[in-house]
């Protein structure tokens, strides 16, 4: 299998993972305009299925092209969130981005436990959990958000809801701890698109301009081995 080289971000709490060689000005462009869709829908809904809609509205405003949406209804039970992506988003991702992926999670699992990337990560998956009104201790549902930014620059953007009875560490990104939310509802969102320069270099200053400093508080490279094998 070919080597990929990735490229770990945080977009506030999120994981972002570029999939091979781009340019720092491309990794900037979708960075900001992805952490203003993050910003703007987690300000707007709680909801995971507003918030959804409103993250991808805005990307779409600022330059995303769409080439396909996908929701699903999937079942799982005692999986990993890597199985669930490969479920899903599969047949988005080459086998080579998805042992990318796989590694890029490894890397973070393994990272030291009070960093600064685990403590982002593992306070955004409890913003995102709702817990039982009559069992506090028990988790009752999560969700995670991933985009993958492919080789070809396709971005690839995978919201995964989900149960678990874990404790919310950094382990549970790697361990077969997820079971699926209630049966009747989507759990499953999935967005391949495609960052217009064109269009976003018109708006490129104001998307700067309504950010500010988030750049600098709100993004953070995980600094890890990038060529993989």
């Amino acid at each position: 299998m070919k080597k990929t080289a990735i490229d770990t971000w945080l977009i506030n709490g999120n994981i972002a993972i570029f999939c091979g060689l781009h340019t720092d000005n491309f990794k900037n462009d979708i960075l900001a305009s992805s952490l203003l869709g993050e910003l703007v829908a987690a300000q707007k809904s709680r909801n995971r299925e507003i918030s959804w809609l409103i993250y991808t509205d805005t990307v779409q405003k600022i330059g995303w092209i769409v080439n396909s949406r996908a929701t699903q209804q999937l079942k799982f039970e005692n999986s990993s969130l890597l199985n669930i992506v490969e479920q899903s988003a599969g047949s988005a991702l080459p086998q080579d981005e998805r042992q990318a992926l796989a590694n890029a999670l490894v890397q973070l699992v393994n990272l030291q436990s009070d960093s600064p990337a685990v403590r982002t990560i593992v306070e955004k998956l409890q913003q995102n959990a709702t817990v039982s009104n009559t069992t506090p201790d028990t988790l009752v549902s999560a969700a995670v958000l991933l985009t993958i930014i492919r080789n070809d620059k396709t971005v690839v953007t995978l919201q995964v809801a989900f149960k678990t009875d874990q404790e919310i560490t950094m382990d549970i990104l790697e361990q077969p701890v997820f079971n699926s939310t209630n049966e009747h509802k989507t759990n499953i969102w999935l967005m391949s698109s495609v960052l217009d320069g064109r269009h976003y270099n018109r708006v490129r200053d104001d998307v700067l301009k309504k950010l500010g400093n988030r750049m600098e508080t709100e993004l953070l490279q995980i600094h890890a081995p990038t060529d993989l094998s």
